[in-house]
């Protein structure tokens, strides 16, 4: 069945692009879905750079948008100036 001829869609966003085990979630989410109701479509948004190296059954297809980058030595969060 193409993507076209599915009924029901899905969408799964995985922001984080560090590290794999968000997009082997997500791949391991959307194949589970597509084989519970082959009438499902899902589309995975994901930052990581990596996802295009993934294989995906038919029914699952990605989109790649521009991920956040992590810096290890430093914090956002103790970067904000929340002081008045």
């Amino acid at each position: 069945m193409s993507l076209s001829g599915r009924s029901k869609r899905v969408l799964l966003y995985s922001h984080d692009s560090f590290g794999l085990g968000h997009v082997s979630r997500c791949r391991t989410i959307a194949n589970a879905i597509v084989e519970a109701d082959h009438s499902v479509s899902v589309l995975i948004v994901s930052g990581s750079p990596v996802i295009g190296s993934y294989e995906f059954r038919s029914g699952i297809d990605f989109v790649r948008i521009p991920g956040v980058v992590k810096q290890i030595d430093t914090s956002p969060i103790l970067n904000l100036n929340i002081c008045s």
